[in-house]
């Protein structure tokens, strides 16, 4: 499985995908040469680089943003968010240092360049940088005009180290795919949040940042600190991200995407193991949908290899201090396989190079997916989703001062009800396991009980956390298959979208006390 996610041509070979990248942008260059004298030097001083120093070059992240931002006013009429003098410059400097130094034209302004491994990239951002910048103060202004709400940090101390570590740790685990995605990786950014004023716009933060990349600033990837805790999460982290940087690449070199798509108005995918929010839609448009399933594939295959591997490495790299790693190669396939099955409703969306990923895609989690759900099934999706909403709240039960209004305290105990009412519909469609609706309808007295009496936010949030361990208890074993089947009493609707609607409906009772 690695052997074809790493090498397999087009979409995993990561040396054929970078010479397809460089064409790529040696032709954007070429039509930029009579608008800018930056790309006509750039051109020239690349005739006689290596295969490295072109990689270096032409896939530096500021220079890739100039030529792409340039070129896209130039043949789409877009007006340009920089002048044509600075985008200029970045394109000139990039030229001056192509001949001299050896390292891309972004980090030569780097007062202490750290590599995240062996080769010249990917190199993580630090501050200080040289007094004089073009390209450093250009990517700062790209930084703070795409990411509102983060800002730019210098990784120090512990942070640097588990970072250093976990790239280590990736390539011990998967020196393939290590390799093939980190190849496609230039930049690697630790970034902060700022604190939103209080007259910011939502959205206008990151309150749940953890790590992204951004289409339009491609080869970085962007981590918070947070998700640097250790080793283990530092290297899935670094894969996740490195991966989407790739299927950049493919989509910049492939014809993955059919002429014309525009996500705004592309048929929703909707992914069952995240929360439903207003503000994002019904789901992600086919490109969104696309990346992440080759994503949750290739992180099968690292949380298998972690699985087999972490008792022999825990010596050197700690001791895995997340979730499970059986557990979460199996969560990553049945996510892969449901994105693939849903995408196959939506190939008039893709190009031919397109059609062509999703059935190689297709054929790697087919023949490697030890135990495959039915076609069509999601509800244990749906069940990810709602064990993760319960953690949420003992989170925030855990700490010091956890507590909460009346109002929360109050929609914890009818969230918790509802939910009983919702298993208890579900266990009679599928057939009730012993014992278990009893369990429930004793639980809902407790409930009722607290509700009469107006029980705190503490007592209230312990009985939720009961109540959900029930319901996971009682709907957990049900095979994937019963799920597929109707509700007796409405027959259009199938026995998942009633465990759908009960967590949705859980949801929008607890809102904000989720997000917290």
């Amino acid at each position: 499985m690695e052997e074809i996610l790493a090498g397999d041509r087009p979409f995993g070979d990561c040396d054929y995908i970078r010479q397809r990248t460089r064409l790529h942008y040696r032709h954007r260059l070429l039509l930029l040469k009579e608008h800018s004298k930056g790309a006509h030097l750039l051109l020239a001083a690349q005739e006689d680089a290596s295969d490295d120093r072109h990689h270096q070059v032409l896939g530096d992240p500021a220079v890739r943003v100039a030529t792409d931002t340039w070129l896209s006013a130039v043949l789409g009429g877009r007006e340009l968010p920089w002048s044509e003098q600075e985008l200029d410059t970045v394109l000139e400097t990039a030229a001056a240092q192509s001949p001299r130094v050896t390292v891309p034209p972004l980090a030569e302004g780097a007062a202490d360049l750290v590599r995240l491994h062996e080769a010249a990239w990917p190199w993580v951002w630090s501050e200080p940088r040289a007094e004089v910048d073009p390209l450093g103060e250009f990517f700062r202004r790209v930084f703070s005009a795409s990411l509102h709400g983060l800002t730019l940090t210098s990784p120090e101390g512990r942070v640097r180290e588990t970072l250093l570590r976990g790239a280590e740790l990736l390539h011990e685990l998967c020196p393939k795919l290590a390799r093939s995605a980190l190849s496609h990786v230039h930049l690697v950014v630790v970034a902060g949040k700022e604190s939103p004023p209080e007259s910011a716009s939502p959205g206008s933060a990151s309150p749940g940042f953890a790590s992204l990349t951004h289409p339009r600033i491609p080869g970085v990837i962007f981590l918070s600190a947070a998700v640097l805790g250790d080793a283990w999460q530092a290297a899935e982290y670094l894969l996740h991200e490195a991966m989407h940087v790739k299927f950049t690449d493919l989509e910049h070199t492939h014809s993955l995407l059919e002429e014309g798509y525009d996500a705004a108005v592309s048929p929703l995918v909707r992914p069952h193991w995240n929360r439903a929010r207003p503000e994002a839609g019904e789901g992600w448009p086919v490109d969104r949908a696309l990346t992440v399933s080759h994503v949750y594939t290739t992180l099968a295959l690292f949380h298998s290899t972690v699985a087999a591997r972490h008792e022999e490495l825990a010596g050197r790299y700690g001791p895995i201090t997340g979730a499970d790693p059986a557990r979460q190669a199996r969560r990553s396939f049945d996510r892969a396989q449901y994105l693939l099955h849903c995408l196959g409703r939506h190939t008039e969306q893709l190009g031919a190079g397109g059609r062509l990923f999703l059935r190689w895609l297709g054929g790697i989690n087919e023949a490697f997916d030890p135990s495959p759900a039915p076609r069509g099934a999601y509800a244990h999706l749906v069940l990810d989703l709602y064990e993760r909403e319960a953690d949420t709240i003992r989170r925030a039960l855990s700490r010091p001062d956890a507590g909460g209004a009346v109002e929360d305290a109050a929609a914890l105990r009818s969230a918790a009800r509802q939910e009983i009412s919702g298993c208890l519909a579900v266990l009679a469609a599928t057939g009730e396991p012993s014992g278990q609706p009893q369990e429930l309808q004793d639980q809902d007295r407790v409930l009722a009980e607290l509700e009469s009496s107006g029980a705190s936010f503490r007592d209230s949030a312990e009985a939720f956390l009961r109540t959900r361990d029930l319901v996971l208890r009682a709907l957990g074993p049900v095979p994937p298959a019963a799920f597929l089947g109707p509700v007796p009493e409405r027959p259009e609707e199938t026995v998942a979208e009633t465990v759908r609607a009960m967590t949705e409906e859980s949801g929008r009772r607890l809102g904000a006390l989720l997000e917290r």
